[in-house]
């Protein structure tokens, strides 16, 4: 069972109260000003529209740091759960590193690869996805998606290495060696990840 699907027990948000009288009392006087000016005579082409005091209170709201953590935009905070798909892979890949490594194994190793080329795409934007939570333009881009497209296209090209090879030694080590490799990628990708928990760092530890 890998390590990566244990369960995490969840942060309480924390209610900021004074960020959010703060933002209600702004709300309440624009409110007031409003009912305040179409009392007085104020005619619809001199005074603003119900939905621009609004919008001016969110816009206020945006611009404040106080209000703005209390209205719940708190920065997203990598946790283990949103990678433990890439970390389960990681640690799966230690059979995969049995198999190639033991050619009378090759059939087997053979067709669980090419069931994982069915969907090369999976693993990658995955990671763009994780990325995108602190990256928002351009996170297919990032070195970091960069890692595990390489790290899957790795693990592809052994399929093709034990396919037309032969099962000496050296094809054996061949693919092994490709498999280790896209471990230490998945490994940089979770070092990258901002990740800080005791299993991310072990893997990362085991796969330099």
């Amino acid at each position: 069972k890998s390590p990566f699907i244990k369960k995490q027990s969840r942060q309480p948000h924390q209610i900021m109260i004074v960020p959010s009288l703060v933002l209600a009392l702004s709300y309440a006087l624009l409110v007031l000003f409003y009912l305040s000016s179409t009392s007085h005579g104020y005619t619809p082409s001199t005074t603003p529209s119900r939905r621009a005091f609004i919008n001016s209170a969110i816009i206020a709201g945006a611009a404040s740091p106080l209000v703005a953590s209390a209205a719940g935009s708190d920065p997203y905070v990598p946790n283990v759960e949103d990678v433990k798909i890439i970390g389960t892979l990681g640690i799966s890949l230690d059979k995969l590193a049995a198999k190639v490594g033991d050619s009378s194994q090759w059939g087997d190793a053979s067709s669980n690869l090419a069931q994982f080329a069915k969907d090369p795409n999976f693993y990658p934007n995955y990671a763009r996805n994780f990325i995108s939570k602190t990256v928002k333009n351009n996170a297919e881009a990032d070195p970091r998606v960069g890692k595990i497209n390489l790290a899957v296209k790795t693990i592809i090209s052994v399929k093709d290495l034990i396919d037309l090879g032969t099962g000496t030694d050296a094809e054996c080590k061949e693919a092994v060696a490709r498999v280790r490799k896209a471990q230490v990628l998945i490994g940089d990708f979770l070092e990258g990840s901002g990740v800080k928990d005791e299993r991310v760092t072990k893997y990362i530890a085991a796969h330099r």
